[in-house]
């Protein structure tokens, strides 16, 4: 899929520890060529991608390595430093939120341990309750008959899940025990453990703040439950007292290990009088890290193929007794050639290491090109937009040149796969190969709109998400040399018009407003 995402002023392009990534040494980025081609685009994604990168969450090392690569190249090119300080870097604060290592719950002589046998949702305060009572709220699958109020009042409130009872998507009646001291749902076994990896161990957020309201919830396993009553929970009755309960939990903030980065540099344009206005080129450098349960790789390529050809955007759904054929067909052919790996790193190929690469090839051939476009070109590569376009919004509201000089942006997400399977149009018929999925290009500007249509008939043929199986080795390079090629055409054409793009509409003033199309 290609994805353009297009703002005016400012457009947008979009179209594990163990891990299949072929251990490729590529070719240094060095020996690239003026020109943009398929060869020089791999050779670039696959240091982007590499399992060394692990995934590239904001904050990680690898996100932090792979903003230096995008510097080093700016630099190489000859590109102006353009972020904090004359550097190409604009730091983007951000902490990891996560349990205290420290939390824990003490039962008599028992004691529990976070992730194994509990976790906290959502993130609250460290709290310490010492000697509190445990009462037996009730059963999830019988909420009329849960206690009252009063009842709960201080004690810790425990509720259960039986086998069973699905707890995701099924309304509880919560607000009778928000009188609690703390609440226990007995339904750990429910939480995959890939998200109570994401509890124990953080996310990276903007904010440090954790909310000083928030109850503390807690959720045990029936194993870890055990302790808390002298019978097994399916024998108790609503409102039926259990042993004392120890719990010193919560949730403290750190900043990241390493800084997120955005990397901002300038190619200045060759025209005295245009030099100080912009089309801006942008991408993310970050995704979503790596997995700590590990998958094997060619069973979840042979059921996307057929299931979930676009990842996470895909629906969720069962195979048909078809389906099942053609997933085993794939996966068989694919058993002939090796034996089952493991996988566990979303190395980000498509998204986005396929947008960074293009705009690092597209900054090569205007720099190396025989003049310099007439008004300047501003490379932006965001972090934290996995964390919710974070490093772009941070960028808009402390931007390194003046927003209103900016006479155009294209943005480019997930514009390495075009084959006729990787975008079934619904789920029941497969896109031509030359889609492109343009976002935003007429919002506010006709004329933006027809400066991009007209690049795109100028080409020679007009024109995974969130999963381990994003490789580089899964990307049609021909068609990511194809998009750099009509994106960089695109940009020269703005950027050597006589005026920048009429707007149709006024521009909103307020750049948190919510996008509609």
């Amino acid at each position: 899929m290609h994805r353009l995402r297009f703002t005016f002023p400012l457009l947008v392009l979009t179209g594990s520890a163990c891990s299949t990534s072929p251990s490729a040494s590529p070719t240094p980025a060095s020996a690239t060529n003026a020109a943009i081609t398929p060869a020089d685009l791999e050779k670039r994604l696959y240091l982007i991608a590499d399992d060394s990168m692990m995934g590239r969450e904001t904050g990680s090392e690898g996100d932090f390595k792979a903003a230096a690569y995008v510097a080093s190249e700016f630099k190489r090119l000859g590109l102006e430093p353009a972020g904090d300080s004359g550097t190409y870097f604009q730091t983007v604060p951000f902490w990891r939120v996560a349990m205290d290592p420290a939390s824990a719950i003490r039962i008599g002589t028992t004691t529990l341990a976070a992730g194994r046998d509990f976790i906290e949702t959502p993130p609250a305060p460290m709290r310490s309750f010492e000697g509190v009572e445990a009462v037996f709220a009730g059963s999830a699958a019988d909420t009329t008959h849960w206690i009252d109020a009063e009842r709960a009042r201080g004690r810790v409130v425990v509720v259960d899940v039986p086998a069973g009872v699905p707890l995701r998507g099924r309304p509880l009646p919560m607000a009778r025990l928000q009188s609690a001291a703390a609440l226990i749902i007995v339904g750990l076994e429910q939480i995959a453990p890939e998200q109570r990896a994401r509890i124990v161990e953080g996310r990276p957020v903007p904010n440090p703040t954790i909310n000083p309201n928030a109850p503390t919830a807690l959720y045990l396993s029936h194993a870890a439950a055990a302790s808390l009553f002298d019978r097994p929970l399916s024998r108790l009755a609503p409102g039926a007292a259990g042993a004392t309960v120890n719990i010193h939990a919560g949730f403290t903030a750190t900043p990241v290990a390493f800084p997120a980065r955005n990397v901002v540099a300038i190619l200045r344009g060759s025209d005295p009088t245009l030099r100080g206005e912009y089309v801006a080129l942008t991408a993310h450098n970050d995704h979503v890290g790596f997995d700590h349960m590990p998958v094997d790789h060619d069973s979840v390529r042979a059921f996307d193929r057929v299931i979930r050809p676009m990842g996470a955007d895909s629906p969720v759904r069962e195979p048909t007794a078809e389906e099942w054929t053609r997933i085993h067909s794939i996966l068989d052919s694919l058993r002939r050639v090796h034996t089952p790996r493991l996988d566990s790193i979303r190395n980000g190929a498509d998204d986005d290491g396929s947008g960074t690469v293009s705009i690092l090839e597209i900054a090569e051939a205007m720099a190396r090109g025989p003049q310099h476009p007439r008004r300047s070109i501003l490379f932006v590569n965001h972090t934290a937009e996995e964390a919710g376009l974070l490093g772009s919004a941070w960028y808009t509201d402390h931007a390194t040149v003046p927003v209103d000089s900016v006479v155009a942006e294209i943005d480019q997400d997930m514009v390495g796969r075009g084959l006729r399977t990787d975008f079934p149009r619904g789920g029941t018929g497969a896109a031509s190969p030359t889609y492109l999925e343009v976002v935003g290009d007429q919002k506010l500007s006709k004329e933006f709109a027809s400066m991009l249509e007209a690049a795109n008939a100028r080409q020679p043929l007009p024109f995974d998400y969130h999963q381990v199986t994003d490789e580089a080795q899964y990307i049609s390079y021909p068609d990511l040399a194809r998009v750099s090629k009509m994106v960089y055409d695109a940009a020269m054409s703005i950027a050597n018009g006589d005026h920048r793009p009429v707007l149709d509409v006024a521009k909103p003033s307020n750049p948190h407003a919510p996008c509609r199309q």
